[in-house]
């Protein structure tokens, strides 16, 4: 999710979720971890299958402090939650204090060692979280070597755009 995904916009998200930062607001973050899934189980009556909804990654954390401008590495609270986002982002809003506002954070979380969090904090994953989040950590940390090779690596022109850039850009 992203901060202007229309599904901000319902009312019930409207009072609470604000779509610029800034101070004193919690930060939260939803990613669709996997789809539907079904896999096959053994019961006393033979091989059965068995679906599962899609899931979401569900991360927030508390306000920052002051002058500290970045998130921090470890998010205070990641679940993982089915099976929509409007069920992530209201599991989100439930952990806050009634009277407190939050913003979405997009590019700015890492999502494969929020995934990796969540596998190992989590005590009631079934063996198919586990295979799939392991999935989904694959492609996150494929993606990202991705970016790097792309804007870091290359040709002497891809260089000098690199050394023309500034925080802000990026």
């Amino acid at each position: 999710m992203k901060p202007d995904d229309p599904v901000l916009n319902r009312p019930e998200f409207l009072r609470r979720i604000k779509v610029d930062y800034y101070p004193g607001l919690w930060v939260g973050g939803v990613r669709k971890a996997f789809g539907a899934v079904a896999e096959v189980i053994d019961t006393p009556e033979g091989e059965q299958i068995e679906s599962h909804p899609p899931h979401y990654i569900a991360a927030l954390w508390r306000p920052l402090e002051h002058g500290i401008p970045f998130l921090p590495r470890f998010p205070y609270k990641v679940s993982l939650i089915t099976p929509d986002v409007l069920t992530a982002t209201r599991g989100l809003l439930e952990e806050l204090p009634p009277s407190a506002r939050m913003w979405i954070a997009g590019p700015q979380i890492d999502w494969a060692l929020v995934a990796e969090v969540l596998m190992l904090s989590e005590p009631r994953l079934e063996p198919y979280h586990y295979r799939e989040l392991e999935e989904f950590v694959r492609a996150e940390r494929n993606a990202t070597l991705t970016s790097i090779s792309v804007h870091y690596g290359g040709d002497d022109a891809i260089f000098k755009k690199f050394v023309r850039t500034t925080p802000g850009a990026l």
